[in-house]
């Protein structure tokens, strides 16, 4: 057999991510039609060299890798230094997907077995440890064998029945597949390389953001001047705009403590303050909210408007305010927080390229969104080879 079966074990932290630096490869199945080996690797926490040595020298022995999400687990094993640059793969996954006609988006082993008629995983890992907050270094380690076990089989079992599949479809749609398939290889190098990011210059920019912001808000404090007014709120900028009663809860002092440690002591309590707004703006037809008094404050409606002179010009700070906004929270602060929160190394993103999602079958992009990056953060990114 030149196919074998991949799959691999990590530790959860961010669901197994090979990038967060709190995880560790705890075990690799690597399973034909005659052997299935199931290497301790970082699970028991003994050196694992000449363990890594013998992954090798299998996959050495193949032309083919299979595996279910396969590009997960070559992350890995690259990550411990397992090469496999000239082998081809077969991501039973994806096949499934092209063969579906792309619409069923991240299939599962378990719903893809199933599919063929071949039982399911076994979820006893799943079920009563990892969803139960308890690491994979954790599970009993019979547990884990059998579950890695059963995962390489029912794995093994639907790459069987998808190359019988496969050989009976048109020529140009095999190659397709293929293509596909050796994508992905590309792919997973350009995910594990990743970006390089200054974290410390985006940052920076977000203060400067901020500030403008500010200034922002100063300016239309003054068609507004009402404390506790929040330019974030659609439901404060619809009253704005399109007039109506605005509620704004204010922290005061309420009374005094009658009894206990505190007694004589102010007391605070949440004192709702009205305000009604006149109407600065006539609301397009069509763009009332289901929640009633409200319409939509959304880019498009903005831009639709059409009024006075002082209505305009508050119409085009919200605008700008948007923008920045925008750019602020999702890229200059909201980069260094997803970097934070994946556990990756300081200035590198290792966004997520997606061959599974759309219908269409055109590569999607998530955690970070690397195709729809604003031209504006360009200047984040520097290359590896210098220039």
């Amino acid at each position: 057999m030149n196919e074998l079966i991949l799959d691999i074990e990590s530790t959860i932290s961010s669901k197994g991510n090979p990038f967060d630096e709190r995880n560790k490869l705890c075990y690799v199945g690597l399973y034909n039609d005659t052997v299935c080996d199931l290497v301790d690797v970082d699970y028991s926490g003994t050196p694992y060299r000449e363990r890594l040595e013998f992954i090798q020298r299998r996959i050495d022995s193949h032309s083919i890798l299979v595996g279910f999400n396969i590009k997960f687990d070559l992350h890995w094993i690259r990550k411990y230094g397992i090469n496999f640059v000239d082998k081809r793969v077969w991501d039973c996954q994806l096949v499934h997907f092209i063969l579906t006609n792309q619409q069923y988006p991240y299939p599962s082993l378990n719903g893809v077995a199933e599919y063929y008629g071949l039982g399911s995983k076994l979820d006893v890992v799943s079920t009563e440890y990892w969803s139960n907050n308890i690491d994979t270094t954790d599970v009993p380690k019979d547990i884990l064998e059998q579950y890695l076990k059963q995962d390489l089989e029912l794995t093994y079992q639907v790459y069987l029945k998808q190359k019988e599949e496969v050989e009976k479809l048109p020529e140009y749609r095999q190659r397709l597949i293929s293509l596909h398939n050796q994508d992905l290889l590309i792919l997973e190098e350009m995910e594990y390389n990743g970006l390089l990011f200054d974290e410390s210059k985006s940052l920076e920019l977000a203060e400067e953001l901020d500030k403008k912001i500010k200034d922002i808000d100063l300016q239309l404090s003054k068609a507004c001047p009402i404390d506790g007014f929040n330019f974030n709120s659609k439901d404060h900028l619809s009253t704005l705009l399109y007039g109506g009663r605005l509620v704004i809860p204010k922290k005061e002092i309420i009374g005094t403590f009658k009894t206990g440690e505190r007694k004589g002591q102010e007391k605070e309590g949440w004192v709702d303050h009205t305000y009604d707004l006149p109407r600065l703006i006539e609301p397009l037809k069509g763009s009332e909210l289901k929640k009633d008094g409200y319409f939509s404050t959304d880019e498009q409606t903005l831009r639709s408007l059409k009024g006075t002179k002082e209505s305009k010009e508050i119409i085009k700070l919200i605008l700008e305010r948007n923008v920045l906004e925008k750019r602020k929270g999702t890229y200059y602060t909201g980069l260094p927080e997803l970097r934070v929160t994946q556990g990756w190394i300081q200035g590198r993103l290792h966004g997520q390229l997606n061959q599974c999602v759309v219908r269409t079958g055109r590569l999607s992009s998530s955690k970070p969104n690397l195709q729809n990056f604003d031209s504006e953060i360009k200047e984040l990114f520097y290359s590896r080879y210098g220039g």
